[in-house]
């Protein structure tokens, strides 16, 4: 029996061709994927921990334990409506800032047009009024603290307010508002009045994650992802869906809030029990049709009555707003959004800084309140 019987029938040498390149495409291609995989960690650790990491650190003092600005590593690049880098450092401040003392500092106060993710820090209003003050004022400077939250509404700020009025010792506090914002109490009534008979009364429920919940949230390869989509959404095409969601985030044509006066005084008068006479209303007014048939002047309805009526001074952006629009310059609205609706892009914001600062050279800033010193 000879040596070929006994290792079995040849394999041809095309076969064993075949064999090897699968092999070696095999193998190229194991390497080519764990490279790959390779990189995309080194991206997503890179992102998180440049771009995508979590800044924020809440103050217990302010908020007692409430999450309220978004889940864990919500730090972004935030282009599905603008361009703006938005973070929350110490006691949730938009802007990171170290308390100043000795000047007069001006609070903030409002949902996602306050916080105004869509824009840079040095873009928002809130900076604006700050640094085109101090330019023209060097001797009588001021600061300006944001604490605009998304989602927001008068809820939060009577719940939040003494905290924040304990915590920041403001000179003057601008809270801007619309009329949704005051539709939650107007139709609670019962919750409204149980506040009024004990304002230590928490008008907003604490946003807690299970333990599968909180893991599952916190893990940075979702986040990144997470991240990445609304970066890139913003460029897609809108869907009629979308485009409605955007519009409904500009307000109202009419006036919701009519027959509801009782409701609009009591909780005008439950913020002015925070902070009196410091207390400013900003008024977010609604354009509509991108002011081609807007009156001239906004007549006036339940809000402005009623802070009238108690008063509460209004900074009103309806007409400046209107002139921007007709102008040609809409305030709201970005390239990658439906002109017009939506936040306030760059444009906006100089807008809103200018009638502030307007309202600041007539009223004046305030005067230094004393920080309380933490043993």
């Amino acid at each position: 029996m000879t040596a070929g019987m006994l290792s079995g029938p040849a394999v041809p040498k095309t076969a064993q061709n075949v064999a090897q390149k699968l092999g070696a495409y095999g193998r190229l291609a194991l390497t080519w994927a764990a490279a790959g995989a390779l990189v995309l960690v080194i991206w997503v650790a890179l992102y998180t921990l440049v771009i995508g990491r979590d800044r924020t650190v809440y103050d217990q003092d302010v908020y007692e334990g409430y999450r309220l600005v978004g889940a864990p590593g919500t730090t972004q690049l935030y282009t599905w409506e603008g361009y703006g880098v938005t973070s929350y450092g110490d006691n949730g401040l938009v802007v990171d800032k170290t308390l100043d003392p000795d000047v007069p500092r001006l609070l903030f106060l409002g949902d996602s047009y306050v916080e105004a993710k869509q824009v840079s820090d040095a873009k928002k209003f809130t900076e604006i009024v700050q640094d085109t003050w101090n330019a023209a004022n060097p001797d009588h400077a001021v600061q300006t603290l944001n604490l605009g939250m998304a989602g927001q509404d008068i809820r939060t700020y009577l719940s939040f307010g003494r905290n924040m009025d304990r915590e920041f010792a403001p000179s003057r506090v601008f809270v801007m508002l619309n009329q949704q914002d005051f539709l939650p109490l107007a139709n609670a009534p019962d919750l409204l009045a149980q506040f009024q008979a004990d304002p230590t009364t928490k008008l907003v429920k604490p946003e807690k994650l299970g333990g599968a919940q909180a893991l599952i949230s916190d893990t940075p390869v979702r986040q990144f992802f997470l991240r990445m989509l609304l970066q890139t959404d913003g460029f897609m095409a809108g869907s009629a869906e979308t485009k409605a969601a955007q519009s409904e985030l500009a307000g109202n044509t009419f006036d919701v809030l009519e027959g509801q006066e009782a409701a609009v005084v009591a909780q005008l008068s439950a913020l002015r029990d925070i902070w009196g006479d410091r207390l400013v209303i900003v008024y977010n007014t609604y354009i509509p049709a991108f002011g081609k048939d807007a009156a001239p002047t906004y007549a006036p309805d339940t809000l402005m009555r009623a802070a009238q009526q108690l008063d509460i001074p209004l900074v009103n952006l309806y007409e400046p707003m209107l002139h921007a629009f007709q102008t040609q310059q809409p305030p709201r609205g970005f390239q990658n959004t439906t002109l017009g609706v939506g936040h306030f892009n760059e444009h906006g914001h100089q807008i809103i800084a200018d009638q502030i600062l307007a309202y600041l050279q007539q009223a004046g800033a305030g005067a230094p309140r004393p920080l309380e010193v933490t043993p």
